[in-house]
Order: C-alpha cells, then sequence, then structure tokens
C-alpha cells in the first residue's frame, strides 16, 4: 500500500506537469485509457479472465471510481499538489462514515473530531486559492467520497482477480471519461502539442497509475480498508516532497496547517482502530 501511495503521488506530479499542456478532461482519459491498456495486455500475458457479467460491487467500484478519477483530475489541475493530494485523502473519514452507516452504528467520537479537524484544515487550505480554487477544493471533498465508495466495494471483490478488477474498472473509466473529453478533443488532436517531454507525461501518468491501482487492489482485497486508507496518506508526504524537489515551493503557515488538520487526527483515529482491533485479537 506505501508503494501504491507513492505511484500515485507520482501520477499526480505527472499530471500538475501537463496542466499548462492540456486540459484536465485530457489528462484523466490518457490516465484511464492507457491504464487500461497496460493492465490489458497484463492479463492476456497471466492469462487473467476478463469479465463483462461482473457482480454489482464490482459496476458500483468502477462507476464511482471513474468518477472518482475525473474529480482527480480536475483537482490537480487547479490546486497545488500538496493540497490536491491532501483533499483526495479525506477517504479514511468518508470510509469511517460509509461502514457506520452499512453496519448500522453510532459515528465513533474520534471521527467526529476527525471531521471537525478536516473542516479546519480545508478552510485553511483554500485561503491562498480562494478566488481560483475554491470549487476546486469542494470538488477534492466529492473525490474522496466517491474513493470512499469505490474502495469499500473494492473490499467485497475479494473472490476476483485483481488484475480482472483493474481491468473492469479501467475499461469503464476508459468510456466515461472518454465521453466527457469529447469537449477537448480538438485539443487532443492538435499534434504540435505532442513534444517528447508531453509523450513521457502521458505514458508516466498512465504508467504509475496502472502500477498504483494494481498494488492498491490487492492490498484493499487482502486487508482492512480503513487500516490501508491510513497508509494511503503517506501518499501526501510524497506529494510535499515532490512540490519541494520539483517545483522549489515554499509553503505558507496556513497550507502546512490545513494539510496537518487533516491528515493527523485521521492517522489518529485509524491507528486507534488497529491498536483496538489487536487488543480483541489477544
Amino acid at each position: 500500500m506505501l508503494f501504491s501511495a507513492f505511484c500515485f503521488a507520482l501520477m499526480g506530479a505527472f499530471t500538475h506537469s501537463l496542466k499548462e499542456t492540456f486540459d484536465w478532461r485530457i489528462t484523466g482519459f490518457a490516465r484511464a485509457f492507457i491504464n487500461f491498456l497496460f493492465v490489458l495486455l497484463l492479463a492476456l500475458w497471466t492469462k487473467q479472465p476478463l469479465i463483462f457479467r461482473a457482480p454489482s460491487s464490482l459496476w458500483y467500484r468502477s462507476i464511482v471510481g471513474s468518477l472518482s478519477i475525473l474529480c482527480t483530475f480536475y483537482v490537480f489541475a487547479n490546486l497545488p499538489l500538496a493540497e490536491a493530494t491532501s483533499l483526495t485523502n479525506l477517504v479514511p473519514i468518508w470510509m469511517a462514515l460509509i461502514i457506520a452507516f452499512v453496519a448500522n452504528q453510532s459515528v465513533p467520537r474520534s471521527v467526529l473530531v476527525s471531521i471537525l479537524c478536516g473542516i479546519a484544515g480545508v478552510y485553511f487550505i483554500q485561503q491562498p486559492h480562494f478566488d481560483q480554487g475554491n470549487f476546486a477544493v469542494v470538488v477534492g471533498i466529492v473525490q474522496a467520497l466517491f474513493a470512499a465508495i469505490a474502495v469499500y466495494n473494492l473490499h467485497r471483490t475479494k473472490g476476483i482477480h485483481p488484475t480482472t478488477v483493474v481491468a473492469h474498472f479501467t475499461g469503464v473509466a476508459s468510456v466515461i471519461t472518454f465521453v466527457v473529453m469529447l469537449p477537448s478533443l480538438p485539443e487532443l488532436m492538435d499534434g504540435a502539442k505532442y513534444t517528447l517531454p508531453v509523450i513521457g507525461g502521458l505514458v508516466g501518468i498512465g504508467l504509475t497509475g496502472t502500477v498504483a491501482q494494481l498494488a492498491m487492489t490487492r492490498a484493499y482485497m487482502l486487508g482492512n480498508p480503513a487500516q490501508n486508507s491510513t497508509v494511503g496518506l503517506a501518499q501526501v508526504a510524497f506529494a510535499t516532497v515532490f512540490d519541494i524537489v520539483i517545483w522549489d515551493r515554499s509553503f505558507s503557515l496556513e497550507t502546512v496547517a490545513g494539510i496537518l488538520l487533516i491528515t493527523v487526527p485521521t492517522t489518529f483515529f485509524v491507528a486507534r482502530i488497529q491498536l483496538r482491533n489487536r487488543a480483541q485479537a489477544v
């Protein structure tokens, strides 16, 4: 799961580097379609089946996951990498709420504290980008909800090989992102845009997305979804390093406070879940 977090952060860096070259809908389609081609080749090589009459949990995972991709690439195109990654990693909070709803349980106090801290964190993050990025902040929060729903259904597909799951997801995502991309099709056909660095960036998006998706799928199918969501928060740390090393970026006090308010309480409450589960198992 840690390797998946690194690859997703690297995919975000590739996406952020192309935001001045391509509309976010094009990079979103590139991520889905190139990902699908890589996974299709892997499925053929390993002789894993491609399924179309999939169980409902896999369809939910693929459709909602496709909406999550669209939101993700919009956020990466309109916010700096570290802030965008922080918002898209509100997944554990949404996951806890979904599990509480499905199990008809009350929401733990630790989750409520994390929600309040997350709201404060979102407020601080949006301050430096209030004029141009306020809507992107909302989209980032919605993306985390879509991702949590997708991950919850992914955990229910344990009987299906990860390659088959990812092939189904990326195939559905390719269709959905292509339809959304249609208004930007003339931009996609502009051959002058395709310099070697741009081509490398597009392939990088697809390749890192493929590796990250396969690693994440296997981790969520084998492990506890809430625990894996916490490990995924390492993606925020990787994204922050990329921001500093690649874009030579400095962070305001508000931005640092916002990132910490989102990530630290979330990590804390899921760590408590892990400790409690281990104590019960003894």
